[in-house]
């Protein structure tokens, strides 16, 4: 194992081993933390999105910069890195911005959730403004594919990971239980296979049956994980990058901790939703430290 990623194999194991322990004894640590409509845990939670999401604007301000800046032996990719830049930064308004008058934030308000894209929307473009003025400063000439494989790794990890598994177990949320006659508790690896019969009969949301694995948890694994990507911007960056996992370790565990305050997971769900995430953008890591193509021909990068 290289040294190098020894903090990786450390919060690996810490997420292993609680959902080891999640899988045994999910509901009795729920029922011993649940606080439903917590205001710090609702707070938490609609925050906690930010810095995951918000990766994707800053590579999408970094990748508008590259097309417009960069030349390129053909025309084609200045305007995908541009388009795949606005794609990335769109992606980042939405997915914040349904969470915080959506099901998981401050529904009982009844305020129209496009409200929160308005909310999103500066928060972004400052995130966006960050990662097109921290990109403009890199001689990586590889730096636009660099940050398409890991806008792609989020991809599979929080859309072909987190979502598909989602929609095949169907797990109720904790706090559903008790709530809707007839509707019990399940380990995550117990199918619900009658979600649509209290769906249909009891005008349950679909949302309530979305509780494994975490979404949430899932994007604090992104910027948990992304934060092993700035030095290929530049090598100084390399400290700073180590802060930045430090503060995503952190940031996963208050929201994991948030998410199962109010009932919206299980510890087994949390923990889930970040491995998903650090493996995914792991393996591309180190795709990339292994392919020659990006072996960059300064010293003062990587």
């Amino acid at each position: 194992m290289k040294k190098i990623y020894l903090h990786v194999y450390l919060v690996f194991a810490l997420l292993v081993a609680t959902f080891i322990v999640g899988s045994f004894f999910d509901y009795q640590i729920n029922d011993a933390l649940f606080s439903n409509k917590d205001t710090f845990g609702l707070v938490i939670s609609v925050i906690g999105t930010i810095p995951g999401y918000g990766v994707l604007a800053f590579l999408g301000g970094g990748l508008v910069y590259l097309g417009i800046k960069r030349e390129y032996p053909h025309k084609f990719w200045k305007y995908f890195n541009v388009g795949f830049g606005i794609l990335s930064f769109g992606l980042s308004v939405y997915f914040i911005g349904k969470e915080f008058f959506g099901p998981n934030g401050f529904d009982y308000l009844n305020i129209n959730p496009l409200f929160g894209l308005l909310i999103a929307l500066p928060v972004d473009a400052a995130i966006g403004f960050l990662g097109y003025k921290i990109t403009c400063k890199t001689n990586n000439d590889k730096l636009w594919l660099i940050y398409i494989i890991l806008a792609l790794a989020i991809g599979v990890a929080l859309i072909g990971g987190v979502t598909l598994l989602k929609s095949i177990f169907h797990r109720p949320r904790f706090r559903s239980l008790g709530t809707v006659s007839g509707l019990e508790y399940h380990n995550w690896w117990s199918v619900c296979s009658d979600y649509k019969t209290f769906i249909n009969d009891y005008g349950v949301l679909s949302e309530e049956f979305k509780s494994f694995p975490s979404g949430h948890a899932g994007t604090c694994g992104v910027f948990l994980m992304s934060s092993l990507f700035l030095p290929y911007i530049d090598k100084k960056y390399e400290k700073i990058s180590y802060v930045l996992f430090g503060c995503g370790f952190i940031w996963t565990l208050l929201v994991s901790f948030a998410r199962m305050r109010v009932g919206a997971h299980f510890l087994s769900d949390v923990s889930m939703g970040a491995l998903l995430s650090i493996i995914f953008i792991f393996i591309a890591k180190v795709v990339i430290d292994n392919v020659k193509y990006f072996s960059h021909s300064d010293k003062n990068e990587l």
